[in-house]
């Protein structure tokens, strides 16, 4: 049903690499030294880039509609598990953001070379970013939770969606930005993904402490927060 959605498809799929494709070719895919090349380094941005438009658009949006709707009271008298379809849901998403991540590397590898580490390396880089991801999906489920207005959502998500690209170095490099802006990055998970996990990719880290216990922080409250609102603003919707 995921592949049925044309916007969720290209925004996550085919938009990052058409971004990584105008970028190298822009650029160029110069040394950065040590056997590596820019592609290294951008085709992190570029899982970024289908990453956010995923989690904290399409996935809030799809949470959304279902309350606005009422679609799971109705589904709860048919005797539909609700629990087991918002699970399987939930679980396409996430399928989508690990298909964009094997998309980028293929393309990379194709088109401009990208180097591929050990296997160890690559378990662990993949273990790591999934993680970010579903905790990113955990905050896109919390708007949808707070605030289940798919006209705000849209809105609200692009917003959060830009200022994420500008404080996580879509748009420039990130070791050019504002140190204030650095700053507040080094809050956001996902800037130890986009940026950070260039040292796991390279073989020169295998786990990123601060980002683990980053995100499980992150994890901890937005899972807190979305239970406490669930609990108060739609008790009895779902059993």
């Amino acid at each position: 049903m995921q592949f049925r959605v044309p916007i969720a498809v290209f925004f996550s799929l085919i938009f990052p690499i058409i971004m990584m494709v105008t970028m190298l070719i822009s650029y160029g895919n110069f040394s950065i030294g040590n056997g590596l090349h820019f592609i290294d380094k951008y085709f992190l941005v570029s899982i970024s880039i289908g990453i956010l438009p995923l989690a904290l658009i399409s996935f809030p949006i799809w949470v959304s509609e279902n309350i606005q709707s009422k679609v799971l009271e109705r589904l709860q008298y048919l005797g539909v598990n609700t629990y087991k379809l918002m699970i399987a849901d939930l679980l396409s998403y996430l399928i989508l953001a690990i298909l964009e991540i094997f998309f980028n590397i293929l393309v990379a590898r194709i088109l401009f070379n990208l180097s591929i580490p050990n296997f160890q390396y690559v378990l662990a880089f993949f273990i790591q970013s999934i993680y970010c991801i579903f905790v990113l999906f955990v905050v896109g489920l919390s708007f949808a939770i707070i605030i289940p207005n798919t006209r705000v959502i849209m809105p609200l998500g692009m917003i959060i969606m830009f200022l994420t690209y500008m404080f996580i170095g879509v748009f420039v490099r990130f070791n050019e930005l504002p140190k204030k802006i650095i700053n507040i990055s080094n809050y956001l998970p996902i800037k130890y993904m986009t940026n950070n996990f260039f040292s796991i990719w390279t073989g020169r880290q295998l786990w990123n402490g601060d980002f683990l216990k980053l995100n499980t922080l992150w994890m901890i409250i937005t899972v807190i927060l979305t239970l406490l609102v669930y609990k108060f603003k739609y008790r009895g919707v779902t059993k």
